[in-house]
């Protein structure tokens, strides 16, 4: 178990307390960093509850007692965890250890601070939330959730259509409602989330972007672009089961001969799929870069032209997702894919493309140069207005990180939150 400075501050001053049991904090790039952030901006003394970290790679990222990691209201209490190794059994494993160890901790920090208010935010797995629910539950703390990923909906795709699975479906249902009930502010990252089942039984339900500090980075010049450098496409983050990689296959292999440069940076089983798929068709102008620490990925997002967000359209997928929110903190323009809350956003604020899997055939890798029309279209624009991407388009994509997005629109939304704690 590892501390990290705890607080420092005066008799007469006792400023509120947070608890915050997360599966991935920093250096893994999860919003719960953020929020953690703004809550000790906000003066609050704040613990933090997480497995040693290992998120993406199975060794441990770098030397989390660092400064970088200090401030004297924070406590990061850290227990072991198993090394990642893309074993589903192992993933099982450690979410089990987080769901019980992280109840323990959360109960005895709980139990230490009398005042102290508990904060979950739930990916998926859903246990992910149990500490939370734990310390709320048995001691009757004040909880508040943010939900990023909406249950069971998330494991729909990987149930079948029997009557055992329905059963099962119920069963993860009633238990998600069942421990909902402990939490008393809930929170949803997307618009979307609002009419899903659960989340529209429940009361105190706010939508709270996510947000990214803006950054000061280098970007493209708006004056006379060079047409013939290439056009610079970027995807940042995972790619998997919830992203449509079909109509992503389909505008590398048509952009291959339009001047177009593409980089993936991050992992998943879709980029396996996609490595596989160009070194087949021999796509010399998508590039691959792994895992990056944040900061050179945003530096990569800031000097592209354009930022995929490639999710297929789905209940489960229609969210606002970070690769979006990073995106638009450096300015950088939108391909948005299907009719989703991203692509909404994209459309109404003007800020890049839409292609839509509605408009096109299926998809058919052959020789013939078989492309959709709207991909067609949508490459044609680009590459003729590649001025206005370079100006106005990255001026639409920071305005809207601005207005929504940014860490000052998150401290309005959670403002009634920390006058009514």
């Amino acid at each position: 178990m590892e501390k990290v400075l705890i607080d420092n501050t005066s008799p007469s001053y006792k400023p509120l307390h947070l608890i915050v049991p997360t599966q991935y904090y920093d250096p893994e790039t999860f919003q719960v960093n953020h929020l953690v952030g703004l809550f000790l901006a906000k003066g609050w003394n704040v613990t933090v509850i997480a497995p040693a970290p290992s998120y993406p790679s199975a060794s441990v990222l770098g030397d989390c007692t660092s400064a970088a990691f200090r401030h004297h209201r924070l406590r990061i209490c850290r227990f072991p965890t198993l090394k990642r190794n893309g074993s589903v059994l192992f993933a099982v494993i450690n979410s089990l250890l987080f769901a019980i160890i992280g109840s323990f901790l959360a109960i005895y920090y709980a139990l230490r601070n009398p005042r102290a208010h508990v904060f979950a935010v739930q990916y998926s797995p859903f246990t992910c939330i149990v500490p939370a629910w734990a310390a709320a539950f048995f001691l009757n703390k004040k909880a508040s959730l943010w939900i990023f990923d909406l249950w069971p909906q998330s494991i729909s795709a990987l149930l079948a259509r029997s009557s055992a699975a329905k059963f099962a479906y119920a069963a993860i249902e009633a238990c998600v409602s069942f421990v909902y009930s402990s939490f008393t502010n809930f929170f949803v990252s997307s618009p979307s989330f609002m009419i899903a089942p659960l989340v529209h039984r429940l009361k105190k339900v706010e939508l709270l972007y996510s947000w990214e500090p803006s950054h000061i980075l280098p970007r493209l010049s708006c004056d006379s672009p060079d047409m013939g450098f290439p056009i610079r496409v970027i995807s940042i983050g995972n790619l998997g089961a919830a992203h449509d990689l079909d109509l992503l296959e389909e505008f590398l292999l048509y952009t291959a001969s339009r001047n177009f440069s593409c980089v993936f940076v991050g992992g998943g089983s879709g980029m396996s799929r996609l490595q596989k798929f160009c070194t087949s068709y021999e796509l010399h102008h998508v590039n691959f870069h792994g895992f990056l620490p944040k900061a050179d990925c945003l530096r990569l997002c800031s000097l592209a032209d354009l930022s995929i967000v490639p999710f297929r359209h789905s209940e489960v997928s229609d969210t606002i997702c970070y690769r979006f929110v990073s995106s638009l903190s450096v300015a950088t323009p939108l391909i948005s894919f299907g009719n989703n809350a991203v692509s909404e956003l994209v459309r109404s604020c003007s800020c890049g493309f839409i292609l839509d899997r509605s408009q096109r055939p299926d998809f058919q890798a052959s020789d013939d140069g078989c492309v959709s029309e709207s991909l067609s279209v949508m490459v044609d624009i680009i590459q003729s207005q590649l001025a206005c991407i370079r100006s106005t388009y990255r001026d639409s994509a920071f305005a809207l990180f601005e207005s929504r997005f940014s860490e000052t629109s998150a401290e309005s939304v959670l403002h009634r939150f920390f006058v009514d704690t």
